[in-house]
C-alpha cells in the first residue's frame, strides 16, 4: 500500500474516532463540547436541590429525626432520580447510535470484502487467459526459430511447381498474422491485468478503511454499553432509595400525627400557665420597651405559617429560629420572673419568663432546646446568663427556637426586638 493511501487511512480513522468519541459528565454519555454547560447545570442544580432540602428542613422543624431523614432522602431521590434517568435515556441513545453504526460498517465490510474476492477471482481468470496467450506466443516464436531458414527465396528456389510456390507463401503468411493477432491480444490482455489489479488494490484498500472504522466503532459501542448498564444500575438503586424513604415517611406519619398534637398540647399549657399569671406580676420591662436578642448568632427561620410535607397542611412555627451553635450562652431578653425551667416535651429544655406587663398587655417569652439550663427559678434582669444553646427535645440541628407570648399567645418574635 502506497504511502498516500496509508496517509489517507489514517485520516478517515481520526475523524470517525474524533466524530464518535464521546465524554462522560455525570453519569451522561455527551459531546466534549457539552461538558462545560453540562458542568454549569449541575452546579445550579445543585444550589436549587440544596435550597429545597433547607426549606424541606425548616418546615419540618421539631418532627421525629427519622422523619425528618426520610423526607430529605426522598427529596434527593427525585431530583437524582430525573437526572439519572435522562442520563440513561442519553446512553441508550449513544448505545443504539453505536449498534446502527457498527451493523452499517459491518455491511459496509461484508460488500467489501465480496469486492475484493471478486476483483481477485477476476484477476486469476485474466493473469490465466495472459498465461494462455504467453504460451502460444512461445510456440510459434519456437517454430519461427525452427523455420528461420525459409526465406521468400528459399521458397522460390525450392519449389518445384507454381502451386507449391504459393501453399508455401500462403502458410508463411498465415503464421505471421497469427503470431501478430496473438501479440496484439497479449497486450490488451496485459493491460486488463494491470486495470484489474488496480481495482484489487483499491477494493483491498476499502476493506482495511473500513477495518479501522469498525475498531473505533466497536470501542465506542462498548464504551456505550459499559454507561448504559451504570445508568440503569443507578436508576434502580435510586428508585430502591426512594421507595424506602416512601416507607419510612409511611410508618412515620402517625407518629408525626402524635408529635404535632403533643405540641399542641404543651403550647396549650403554656398559654392557660401565662393567662392564669397575666396581670398578677409587675412590669419588668425596662429600656425602650423592647427586648434583646437571647443570643448572638443570626436569624435562620422567622415566625409563620409552613407547609407541612408529610401531613400536607399549613402549620404554625410559633418562635424565630437563631442559628446558635450548641453550647453558645443564652441570655434573658429582658428582666423578668421565671415561670418555669425544665424539660418540657418537644421544647426540650425550656425556660419561660414572665416579663410583666407592658402597655396593659401580658408579656412573656421562652428559649427552647437548651442543652443546659443555668437558671432554674427566681428574678433575672436583662443580658444576665440562664443556658446554653442545643438541640434537646425534637430538633432537627443546634439551634434556639425564641417564643415570644402576648396575653399567653404567641406573636412574631421580631416585633419585639
Amino acid at each position: 500500500m502506497s504511502g498516500g493511501r496509508r496517509l489517507a487511512r489514517a485520516r478517515v480513522a481520526g475523524v470517525l474516532v474524533a466524530g464518535l468519541s464521546l465524554s462522560l459528565v455525570g453519569g451522561l454519555l455527551v459531546a466534549p463540547t457539552a461538558q462545560a454547560a453540562s458542568t454549569s447545570d449541575l452546579k445550579a442544580k445543585k444550589k436549587a436541590l440544596d435550597k429545597k432540602l433547607a426549606g424541606i428542613q425548616e418546615d419540618l422543624e421539631g418532627a421525629n429525626k427519622d422523619l425528618v431523614a426520610a423526607a430529605l432522602t426522598l427529596e434527593k431521590a427525585k431530583s437524582q432520580l430525573a437526572d439519572a434517568e435522562a442520563e440513561l435515556s442519553a446512553a441508550q441513545a449513544a448505545l443504539a447510535t453505536a449498534k446502527k453504526r457498527d451493523a452499517e460498517i459491518a455491511q459496509r465490510l461484508a460488500v467489501a470484502q465480496a469486492a475484493v474476492a471478486k476483483a481477485q477471482r477476476d484477476l486469476d481468470a485474466r493473469e490465466a487467459e495472459e498465461s494462455d496467450s504467453r504460451a502460444v506466443i512461445g510456440t510459434i516464436a519456437r517454430e519461427a526459430y525452427v523455420n528461420s531458414g525459409m526465406s521468400s527465396l528459399s521458397i522460390v528456389l525450392n519449389a518445384t511447381s507454381p502451386q507449391q510456390f504459393a501453399d508455401q507463401m500462403s502458410a508463411a503468411g498465415t503464421a505471421l498474422r497469427s503470431q501478430n493477432s496473438t501479440v496484439d491480444r497479449l497486450e490488451v490482455q496485459q493491460a486488463e491485468t494491470r486495470a484489474k489489479r488496480a481495482k484489487l488494490d483499491a477494493a483491498a484498500d476499502v476493506v482495511q478503511e473500513l477495518k479501522v472504522q469498525s475498531e473505533a466503532v466497536v470501542a465506542v459501542r462498548e464504551a456505550a454499553e459499559t454507561k448504559a448498564s451504570a445508568a440503569q444500575a443507578a436508576v434502580a438503586k435510586i428508585v430502591a432509595t426512594r421507595q424506602s424513604a416512601v416507607n419510612t415517611i409511611a410508618q412515620r406519619k402517625k407518629a408525626e400525627q402524635k408529635r404535632l398534637a403533643e405540641v399542641t398540647k404543651q403550647q396549650h399549657k403554656i398559654t392557660n400557665l401565662l393567662r392564669a399569671k397575666a396581670g398578677k406580676g409587675p412590669a419588668y420591662l425596662d429600656g425602650n420597651g423592647k427586648l434583646s436578642h437571647p443570643v448572638t448568632a443570626p436569624i435562620t427561620s422567622g415566625y409563620g405559617l409552613r407547609y407541612h410535607p408529610i401531613l400536607h397542611y399549613y402549620r404554625l412555627h410559633a418562635g424565630t429560629d437563631f442559628g446558635a451553635p450548641c453550647g453558645t450562652p443564652v441570655h434573658a431578653p429582658a428582666a423578668g420572673r421565671i415561670v418555669r425551667a425544665g424539660w418540657v416535651g418537644g421544647f426540650g429544655n425550656q425556660i419561660l419568663i414572665d416579663h410583666g406587663r407592658v402597655n396593659g398587655k401580658s408579656l412573656a417569652s421562652s428559649v427552647n432546646h437548651l442543652s443546659r439550663i443555668t437558671k432554674h427559678s427566681g428574678h433575672v434582669s436583662r443580658g444576665q446568663l440562664i443556658g446554653y444553646s442545643g438541640t434537646t427535645g425534637l430538633s432537627t440541628g443546634c439551634h434556639l427556637h425564641f417564643e415570644v407570648y402576648v396575653n399567653g399567645s404567641t406573636v412574631n418574635p421580631m416585633k419585639w426586638l
